[in-house]
């Protein structure tokens, strides 16, 4: 049985005119029974996600889809459907199972998500009797996209008069007030939100972009496509890895430019999931620029102005790049 229940064209025009939509009923009550029982099974037996446990707030523990749910198809397409984002690179990038303690406080400062959730999706799974719990958006105001790679990189960012609890002082947000099995979907890395009343109550979040990012390696095919990588790597000659299609790893999350106090020496880094920071070239960095559509070896080298019969000379480059998890040979 499909996750959703609902028709995605019945919700295009909304989405696309708000930046959120709020889906009744949204999931099947197989699936929200499963979902349930699968909370309750986590939380018994603690085995939450540590690094994302949020002291007096929340935890986080990672939810895995049954392959009888037709993963990732039939969550994947009306997902995107909806929000009118290309299926070919509709990557995610975060499944989590949010537990609220009962202390959580009542209100936070509102918060935008990481630049890879272009796409946040909300599925309440446990709301206490009586809650007054709920969602708020601002979707109107302040819409700028938060372009690091966690909420609290870019709230130390900002300076204290563009703190969201200051920008958005005087302006009434939405109040989005949900039950267990509703959907609501929102643009989640660009309009500010927050749970407000979250004690005891329990979600399930998905979240995604088009721009095949997975900065907590939580999409499965961001692994497989690695382990693929790794072998055409290890099993190719240069010749075969010049007509080889990459693509930037879902897991490079940042390349950073420093200047340091060595005479402000410029060093440039590459950060990967799970991996070593690495230095990259001027070069270097410009492969990973041209690698972001998914382009040949070959082709790559060519826009970079190499002549063809040079080519073969740079493949060493591309693989160093493969070895170190920054690219994959697909």
């Amino acid at each position: 049985m499909a996750l959703f229940s609902f028709s995605p064209a019945d919700y295009v025009d909304e989405f696309n005119k708000n930046g959120y939509v709020h889906i009744k009923n949204g999931v099947n009550l197989e699936n929200l029974a499963y979902i349930q029982a699968k909370t309750k099974e986590l939380t018994a037996d603690q085995n939450d996600l540590k690094e994302w446990e949020f002291k007096g707030k929340k935890q986080q523990y990672l939810f895995d889809f049954p392959a009888e749910w037709n993963f990732p198809e039939a969550i994947f397409q009306p997902l995107a459907s909806v929000a009118s984002m290309p299926y070919e690179t509709f990557t995610m990038c975060e499944r989590h199972i949010k537990v609220y303690d009962k202390s959580a406080k009542p209100s936070v400062p509102p918060h935008k998500d990481r630049v890879a959730a272009e796409l946040t999706v909300g599925i309440p799974l446990f709301m206490p009797e009586g809650s007054e719990s709920h969602l708020v958006l601002w979707p109107n105001d302040a819409l700028d996209v938060n372009p690091l790679n966690t909420t609290a990189l870019w709230r130390s960012s900002l300076d204290e008069q563009d703190l969201p609890e200051n920008r958005l002082a005087d302006i009434e947000p939405v109040r989005v007030y949900t039950e267990p099995g509703d959907v609501i979907m929102f643009r989640g890395s660009s309009i500010y939100h927050e749970r407000e009343y979250p004690a005891d109550t329990a979600l399930l979040y998905l979240k995604f972009n088009a721009m095949r990012l997975d900065p907590l390696n939580e999409d499965p095919s961001t692994s497989l496509q690695e382990d693929l990588s790794l072998k055409n790597l290890s099993e190719k000659t240069d010749n075969e890895l010049l007509d080889c299609a990459v693509e930037v790893s879902p897991k490079l999350y940042r390349i950073s430019r420093h200047y340091t106090r060595l005479h402000w020496k410029e060093v440039i880094q590459a950060y990967v999931t799970d991996e070593k920071e690495f230095n990259v070239s001027e070069l270097e960095l410009r492969i990973f620029k041209e690698a972001e559509n998914k382009r040949s070896v070959r082709e790559i080298i060519a826009r970079l102005g190499i002549p063809g019969p040079e080519a073969i000379n740079y493949v060493p480059t591309f693989r160093r790049l493969g070895a170190l998890k920054g690219l994959h040979f697909i």
